[in-house]
């Protein structure tokens, strides 16, 4: 049974779970940045915009007007500036079958991609002894997987996480440059690590293939 004391917890809990997905929702319309959508067909679209729902884009032609929704089905690119420089996100297909909005980190010989998931997981109860309620604290949860391809239409890599259990960056890394001996010899010897991952793409491109990297929309290291 849930003593008073117990549900009053949970009253409370639940009731800062919905303040602050409130105040979260609020922040996301507020925050909408100046923006870019290039279409498939051609169209461009100037306005202010945001991501939303994991695959689509909230763009307002301007403040005054009402706010439209449109996939990255239809979308080239969107340029938003939403960050110390301008970002560029595009739909990659980062596994058979499964597509996924990506950030651009730099574009030459070899891209570098990284895929961001961020949010909140909310507080829960579960039993313990004596019938008693537990409450398990909710958390923020940040993820950043780096994708690299070659080329324009190449395939397309999982290079690493910023999780604990993602596979060995250090052999992934070497693997997948390995017709660059000196980059492999760099990863090897722990010079460059998964943090370096941006300077390890952009080493490739600029050194291994002897041919000048353009960078686009930097961004802080993932």
């Amino acid at each position: 049974m849930i003593d008073i004391y117990q549900l009053r917890v949970m009253k409370k809990t639940f009731l800062l779970v919905l303040i602050s997905c409130f105040v979260g929702s609020y922040m996301g319309i507020a925050q909408k940045d100046v923006a870019t959508l290039y279409f498939k067909d051609g169209k461009k679209l100037t306005g202010f915009a945001k991501l939303i729902n994991g695959n689509q884009v909230k763009f307002k032609k301007s403040k005054s007007y009402k706010a439209e929704k449109f996939h990255f089905d239809n979308l080239e690119q969107v340029v938003i500036n939403d960050k110390e420089k301008a970002s560029t996100y595009i739909y990659l297909e980062t596994r058979k079958g499964y597509f996924n909005v990506v950030r651009e980190l730099e574009i030459g010989t070899v891209n570098l991609y990284v895929l961001e998931q961020t949010g909140y997981s909310s507080p829960m109860f579960v039993g313990g002894a004596n019938g008693q309620m537990n409450m398990m604290h909710g958390n923020y949860y940040d993820i950043k997987n780096l994708y690299v391809s070659k080329g324009v239409n190449g395939e397309v890599t999982h290079l690493g996480s910023n999780q604990l259990f993602s596979k060995n960056f250090k052999n992934a890394a070497s693997d997948y440059f390995s017709d660059c001996p000196e980059l492999v010899a760099k990863i090897q010897n722990k010079e460059y690590r998964k943090k370096h991952v941006k300077d390890i793409v952009h080493f490739y491109n600029l050194k291994c293939n002897g041919q000048h990297v353009v960078l686009t929309k930097q961004s802080k290291t993932p």
